[in-house]
């Protein structure tokens, strides 16, 4: 297979345990499929601002980026936005209902801040899996206001985040999402990450393909978690991380190591480096 772009997921995928850093071994890989000719491009569900440091530094090969699940396209190394999807005032007002009559977490992005109700942040401090996005991502870019009403009219709004669903609402949240129109995904076993209707990993992916003259059938994808199972179905060949869910594993047309045992890398080094 002539694989020509490389699009791969960040957390849980070419990230390691810390959201914070790639391996020696998959730059190494990344620079070398680059030498080859190979595009490559992170596909994420992060924010521009929330781009970890190895992307913030603007790697030989950095290019386009696609970010909030595919409802942006921009370029790596300067910001500049090629194409963006926002979610319309209409829907950011049944999320924020569903949110209130659940009594659930909710966060609105806007410009890549994080913006949130002091009720919303003081729910997710004792969740032991939210340290992370906690005591790093709000700490970095949290906005604490006094109600979400205002940002529903005043637009925008690139993201919105479900970042702790209790295991008991997980279903009927689910099952709420689809009445409204929108594009809602589960970034892990607790979190949903929402966007515009039309804004998904594949979408996003399909978009970047045209913008590089590239068929999808020669695209690598690789992910860990159900945003990216689009982009791993579209893609020629599909790459499921070994810590992923098996949904995942299933609609992938291969499954690598973990993220932490170099699976990115190798995956690399088999198909495109060879």
């Amino acid at each position: 297979m002539d694989i020509k772009l490389i699009a791969m997921d960040l957390d849980g995928t070419a990230l390691q345990k810390d959201h914070m850093s790639f391996s020696p071994r998959l730059e190494a890989a990344l620079e070398a499929a680059h030498k080859q000719g190979v595009l490559i491009a992170p596909v994420t569900g992060r924010q521009f601002r929330l781009l970890p440091p190895p992307l913030r530094k603007h790697p030989v090969w950095s290019d386009l980026v696609v970010l909030c699940n595919g409802g942006q396209i921009r370029c790596l190394e300067t910001g500049r936005c090629l194409y963006a999807l926002d979610i319309p005032e209409s829907a950011l007002r049944q999320l924020l209902e569903l949110s209130e009559e659940l009594d659930i977490p909710l966060e609105f992005s806007r410009d890549s801040r994080l913006h949130l109700t002091k009720g919303s942040y003081d729910a997710q401090l004792p969740v032991e899996n939210l340290r992370f996005h906690v005591h790093t991502i709000l700490e970095q870019c949290g906005v604490i206001v006094e109600s979400l009403s205002s940002l529903c009219q005043e637009g925008r709004i690139e993201k919105a985040q479900l970042p702790y669903i209790p295991s008991h609402l997980r279903d009927t949240v689910e099952q709420r999402l689809k009445s409204i129109d929108v594009s809602a995904v589960w970034a892990s076993a607790s979190s949903m990450e929402i966007t515009h209707s039309l804004a998904t990993k594949g979408g996003g992916l399909t978009r970047l393909c045209r913008l590089k003259n590239i068929l999808p059938e020669q695209v690598m994808a690789l992910g860990d978690s159900g945003n990216d199972i689009t982009m791993l179905r579209l893609a020629g060949l599909g790459i499921a991380m070994g810590n992923a869910p098996e949904t995942v594993k299933a609609a992938a047309d291969h499954v690598t190591d973990t993220n932490d045992g170099d699976g990115a890398a190798k995956a690399i080094e088999e198909f495109v480096l060879k």
